[in-house]
């Protein structure tokens, strides 16, 4: 069976429906009830009750339990009539109104993958339009981070599925300036922007002095300067602008001021980049 999932993309997506229908059934597949495309796999002189244990076993081993928690859901739904499933509802026993809960919670994160969300929408499991489109966002924007390497989202950036990534950028940090995001939100944003940190590695932009005193200073301005990152460019811009004038030694009188504006100096333009 593993070797089938892994070479045959239509022996995986029949293992998916076997583990779909066994949860739906919430017990092992008898051979009339297994999917034909999974059953067209097993050689046609099997005998049907070793055949049975066969898929039984390859749904056990190699299904994704997800899949059949899914099942579940459709269970649920054939018998109440909807899948608006609360928080201590349950099925067969299993605690679905939990599993129900996470999904929406993964799915609100941006980590739900797309073919589950595609299942779920397509039993009427729902987010509200609102989060379901910033979930999308996000799992956009995490991709893009992860696979271009950088944070920075061109406006006119369309995703390969149409979204409009850079354009969704600008609306968040728009409704962030205005403060319509929840913390959540903002830390969700957070997250995704600094799933790829090269610009951030100590030994390239990072490098503190030797003097532990003056070390002290310029690691308690790298800790407000990451915290600081994620704002909109123009309050790093002032903010920055306030370090300068405060560590200058033209007019700082501390004998580290020296070392502290070569650090900023250092760290400037990874600090002021992006919009």
């Amino acid at each position: 069976w593993q070797a089938l999932a892994i070479e045959d993309e239509a022996a995986e997506e029949a293992l998916q429906r076997a583990t779909v229908e066994a949860g739906h059934r919430d017990r092992r597949l008898q051979w009339a009830e297994v999917p034909h495309e999974l059953a067209s796999l097993i050689s046609e002189d099997s005998n049907e009750r070793h055949a049975a244990i066969a898929v039984a076993r390859g749904v056990e081993g190699l299904g994704d339990p997800w899949d059949a928690w899914l099942g579940r859901l459709a269970a649920y739904r054939d018998r109440f009539g909807h899948v608006k499933v609360r928080f201590l509802s349950t099925i067969f026993g299993h605690t679905l109104g939990r599993w129900a809960r996470e999904q929406r919670d993964i799915w609100k994160r941006g980590l739900l993958p797309s073919r589950k969300v595609a299942r779920l929408k397509g039993m009427g499991f729902m987010l509200d339009l609102e989060s379901e489109i910033f979930a999308q966002g996000l799992a956009e924007l995490r991709k893009y981070v992860m696979f271009k390497r950088k944070r920075v989202v061109p406006l006119s950036y369309l995703t390969d599925d149409g979204f409009p990534l850079g354009q969704w950028v600008v609306e968040q940090r728009t409704k962030q300036r205005r403060n319509k995001l929840t913390p959540r939100q903002i830390e969700l944003l957070r997250e995704a922007y600094f799933l790829w940190r090269p610009a951030e590695t100590p030994s390239l932009f990072f490098t503190h002095p030797e003097d532990p005193e003056a070390a002290a200073i310029t690691r308690a301005l790298e800790e407000e300067l990451r915290r600081l990152r994620w704002q909109p460019v123009g309050e790093r811009r002032r903010y920055f602008r306030s370090l300068v004038l405060k560590h200058h030694p033209d007019i700082s009188e501390s004998e580290h001021a020296g070392s502290t504006i070569t650090f900023l100096a250092e760290v400037k333009d990874w600090f002021l980049a992006g919009s």
